[in-house]
C-alpha cells in the first residue's frame, strides 16, 4: 500500500505541472509545525518589503496557526482544505529544510522550490550522509533499502530548484550535499539572524509583538546574573540520550555557576531524552524547546555547542564560544561524518573535551570574545540587506524586478 501511495505521489506531482501557478503566491513553513529559522523571518521581511506577493505561512501546528492569525498573518493548516488548494496554485514554497513540511510534495510540480536551510554545516549533511540511521534515505545500499525509501520517503520530498548558503567557500559543499548545480545555490545571509543587526529598540519590539511573555520572561531572569552561557548542543542521530553523559553532575555544575554568578541555560533539540528536574537548581535553566533563539542569543554572554551549526551564526555576535565535543569519537563513528577536521575548525577557541574542562572553563571565566578566524571564511561578508534573496525567488517565478 505504502509503495502504491508513492507512485501516486510522482504521478500527481508531474501532473501539477499542468496547473498554472500564480507567481504572486508564495507558502512558507519550517520543521514541525513551528514559527522558526530562516523561513520565518524571510516571511516576516516578506510581508512588510514586498506587498505585490500574497505571503502564506503553513504549519502542522494548530497554536502556530492561531498566533500568526492574531497577528495578522495569512496561515493555514497542513491539512486544511485551503491549504492544499493554495499548494496546487503558489508559484514559491520558501522553506528552511524540505517542502514536506508545507504540502505532500505530489503537489509542488511546477513550482520554484527555495530551500533557505537551517545551517553553515560541520556535520555532513543530505546526499553527503554515508553512515547513521539516516544514511538509507541518501545513499542506500542495496535494493532493499532503495524499496524502503521509496516507500516511507519517497526521493521527491528531498528535492530543491535552489539553496541558500553564506559563503563562496561552501557552494560545492551544498552543490554536492543536494545534488544541485554550482548556479544553483545562492549565497547571501541567513534570515534568521536578522535580530542580530537590529538595534536594541527593533529588537525590543520584535520580542514584545512576536516572541511574546515567554521570551521576555526569560530575558528577565538574565539579568539576574553577571554571565549567560547558552548550551545548545546538537542532535545525535543514535543517541537522543546523551545528557546524561554531557552533564554527569548536574549539582557540581550549579555550584560553579552560583560560586561565579552565572546562569548556564539549556535549549535542546526537542527530540534529545532530558531527565533532569532543573527546578532545584539556582543557577541551571531549561528553555522550552519550541522557543527561538534567536532573539534571545544577543542577551548571551557565552555559547557552549559541539558540532552544531549554531556556532557559525554565533560567531557573527563577535562573543566567546565553548566548543564541548565530549563524544567526538563515538559522534564521527557511529552518527555523522564532519566535513572539516575539527581540531582545525576549532583552533584558536576553547574546547572543553571533557566535563572537568567544562568546569574549569568555567570557573576561569575565559568568556572574552574569541576572533573565530579558522571559520570566518564561512561566514557571510556582505549587509544585513534581504531584497536580494527576495529578487531572486520573483526572478525565479517569473515576477520583474527593477533594480
Amino acid at each position: 500500500m505504502k509503495a502504491v501511495k508513492s507512485f501516486l505521489i510522482y504521478i500527481l506531482y508531474y501532473l501539477c505541472f499542468f496547473i498554472p501557478r500564480k507567481k504572486n503566491l508564495w507558502l512558507y513553513s519550517s520543521l514541525n509545525g513551528q514559527f522558526v529559522d530562516n523561513s520565518k523571518y524571510f516571511f516576516l521581511y516578506a510581508n512588510e518589503h514586498c506587498k505585490n506577493v500574497r505571503h502564506v505561512w503553513i504549519s502542522s501546528s494548530t497554536q502556530t496557526i492561531e498566533t500568526l492569525q492574531r497577528l495578522g498573518f495569512e496561515a493555514y493548516h497542513f491539512n486544511s482544505r485551503k491549504a492544499k488548494q493554495l499548494s496546487l496554485r503558489a508559484g514559491a514554497f520558501i522553506y528552511s529544510s524540505y517542502i514536506t513540511s508545507i504540502c505532500n510534495a505530489a503537489f509542488a510540480g511546477g513550482a520554484f522550490w527555495f530551500n533557505l536551510w537551517h545551517g553553515i554545516p560541520l556535520k555532513k549533511i543530505e546526499y553527503d550522509i554515508t553512515k547513521g540511521p539516516l544514511k538509507f534515505l541518501y545513499n542506500p545500499s542495496d535494493f532493499k533499502e532503495w524499496w524502503k525509501r521509496f516507500c516511507t520517503s519517497p526521493k521527491l520530498n528531498r528535492k530543491n530548484n535552489s539553496v541558500l548558503t553564506t559563503s563562496n567557500e561552501l557552494v560545492k559543499i551544498f552543490s554536492h550535499a543536494f545534488r544541485l548545480p554550482a548556479e544553483k545555490i545562492f549565497i547571501g545571509q541567513y534570515p534568521r539572524l536578522m535580530p542580530f543587526g537590529w538595534d536594541k529598540k527593533k529588537l525590543q519590539q520584535h520580542i514584545e509583538n512576536i516572541e511574546g511573555k515567554k521570551m521576555l520572561n526569560a530575558i528577565e531572569h538574565f539579568k539576574n546574573y553577571n554571565d549567560v552561557i547558552i548550551y545548545m548542543p546538537t542532535w545525535r542521530d543514535d543517541n537522543p540520550d546523551f545528557i546524561s553523559e554531557a552533564i554527569p553532575d548536574f549539582f557540581m555544575l550549579n555550584d560553579v555557576c552560583k560560586k561565579n554568578n552565572a546562569l548556564f541555560v539549556f535549549k535542546v533539540h526537542l527530540n534529545t531524552v532530558f531527565r533532569e528536574d532543573l527546578n532545584t537548581y539556582s543557577n541551571l535553566l531549561k528553555l522550552d524547546s519550541s522557543l527561538d533563539m534567536y532573539p534571545l542569543l544577543p542577551f548571551s554572554t557565552a555559547l557552549v555547542t559541539d558540532y552544531s551549526s549554531i556556532f557559525f551564526d554565533y560567531a557573527v555576535l563577535r562573543k566567546k564560544i565553548i566548543f564541548y565535543p565530549f563524544d567526538l569519537h563515538a559522534y564521527k563513528s557511529k552518527s555523522r561524518e564532519l566535513y572539516f577536521n575539527y581540531e582545525e575548525i576549532t583552533k584558536g577557541e576553547i574546547v572543553s573535551y571533557t566535563f572537568n574542562e567544562l568546569l574549569k572553563t568555567i570557573s576561569d571565566k575565559d568568556l572574552e570574545p574569541g576572533n573565530h578566524e579558522s571559520f570566518s571564511k564561512f561566514l557571510y561578508t556582505g549587509e544585513f540587506d534581504y531584497d536580494a534573496q527576495m529578487n531572486f525567488i520573483k526572478r525565479s517565478v517569473g515576477i520583474k524586478v527593477y533594480e
